[in-house]
């Protein structure tokens, strides 16, 4: 019966661990070699390292949010350049050198046109990069992240560090493409 519990227990512990594994030897293989190819040993140990899927559906979220602030953007400058121009036409009316005042209204009033369509485009604009994943399966995935605290052995500095760093991994988890520090 014990043999049984250890034949069934160690092909479990062994599978758990050996994703992880596989993760931190990536990354450990991304901060070790520099741009030319050279490794450095920093003796890095995982404190602790949480993997998750980054799918379409996660992207098309950011590039939905993205999408939004940047519209919102263009449509307040642009607002804000109608409002600034209609205050000037109104304050050259009130003027009594009517000659110069025309003059600066016609000229005004063909920038207010001019924005105004810009604004009626900008309010129906939708960006080309939001249809990316039209034919895409939202659940599929593109990426992993691994949201990671180590510590490494700084050989400059002859002393041991912690750090909290966010790797960006491929797909299948076998290349890491980025680390943003936390």
């Amino acid at each position: 019966m014990r043999k049984l519990f250890c034949l069934i227990l160690f092909p479990l512990v062994w599978l758990s661990c050996s994703s992880s594994s596989n993760y931190e030897k990536v990354i450990i293989d991304y901060l070790e070699t520099n741009k030319k190819g050279v490794k450095t040993d920093l003796q890095i140990e995982f404190l602790s390292i949480d993997v998750s899927d980054i799918t379409i559906a996660d992207s098309i979220s950011i590039l939905q949010k993205q999408f939004e602030t940047e519209k919102a953007k263009k449509i307040e400058s642009i607002q804000g350049s109608i409002s600034r121009l209609q205050n000037k036409i109104q304050e050259q009316k009130g003027k009594k050198n009517q000659v110069v005042a025309k003059a600066l209204i016609s000229r005004w009033e063909k920038d207010l046109e001019k924005y105004q369509s810009e604004l009626s485009i900008a309010q129906d604009w939708l960006a080309d990069y939001l249809n990316r994943y039209n034919s895409r399966n939202t659940s599929e995935i593109l990426a992993k992240k691994a949201d990671c605290k180590f510590s490494f052995f700084n050989p400059q500095l002859q002393t041991r560090q912690e750090l909290s760093a966010l790797f960006i991994l491929s797909a299948d988890g076998s290349r890491c493409n980025n680390m943003v520090k936390q």
